[in-house]
């Protein structure tokens, strides 16, 4: 498991090949404003770690595009539709799904593409964020269509752009043990997460342009994972860099 020395001595391998060691932020499922979504937003203005909010535009409520407006690097990502399942009972949990005529999955979306432009004009990047991390290869291959120019699910990518004109940039750092306690995933274990990302695309074994994610989810943190949090965002190294959400899709 990974340790803060064991970190500390990847970014120093970065640091002696001269190299910046590039980390991004996405948290999901953002609706309203609550206070666990205050926490993050001051853990994004304290320490100036910009954050990419992935929104489910079929829920959104009116307080998170008034709130928004206050903040200065926040980004906004589409979750999805409506964050629904319609994946049979024996399935994983899918909205992209491949159930469904891809016609209807891809109306859906472009009618959530069109309420986020509308509610967050320039901050709304296009950018897919698929609930669950699971899109259908249709559904894929259709988003530059209506818009959506990359999308973002987890593990390190196969390919840079796995379709033409969508460029494809996952996280790698889940700080939430979604099928165990759902708390805390472990500062080891998360750390450890970053540490095998970076390490890989440092030596080749990983695409070395993508940009290292970390992934929340606001609304189920407790006070282990926001003490990470803070302790994450708060250690500084010559070779960390945490990006701005615009350049971590730059449209090629």
């Amino acid at each position: 498991m990974g340790t803060w020395d064991d970190l500390r001595a990847e970014l120093d391998c970065w640091a002696q090949a001269d190299r910046h060691a590039t980390m991004w932020w996405r948290d999901d499922d953002a609706v309203s404003v609550t206070s666990q979504l205050e926490e993050i937003l001051s853990c994004e203005r304290s320490y100036h770690v910009p954050l990419a909010l992935a929104v489910i535009p079929g829920l959104l409520e009116n307080d998170l595009p008034e709130r928004l407006v206050e903040t200065v690097d926040t980004r906004i990502l589409q979750h999805g539709w409506r964050h629904e399942s319609h994946s049979p009972a024996d399935r994983k949990k899918q909205e992209l799904d491949d159930v469904r005529p891809v016609e209807s999955v891809l109306a859906e979306l472009k009618t959530g593409f069109d309420i986020l432009t509308t509610r967050f004009a320039s901050r709304f990047l296009p950018v897919m964020v698929p609930p669950w991390n699971r899109i259908a290869p249709a559904v894929m291959q259709g988003l530059p269509e209506i818009g959506i120019r990359a999308f973002s699910t987890f593990g390190a990518r196969k390919a840079s752009h796995p379709a033409s004109g969508l460029l494809q940039v996952n996280t790698h750092i889940d700080v939430i043990d979604w099928r165990g306690t759902r708390g805390f995933a472990g500062e080891d274990f998360c750390l450890n997460a970053m540490i095998v990302h970076l390490q890989g695309r440092r030596t080749g074994a990983y695409d070395e342009g993508e940009t290292t994610g970390l992934l929340t989810h606001h609304l189920v943190h407790d006070a282990a994972t926001t003490a990470f949090l803070h302790d994450l965002f708060s250690f500084e190294h010559p070779a960390l860099q945490w990006q701005a959400i615009p350049r971590v899709f730059p449209w090629q």
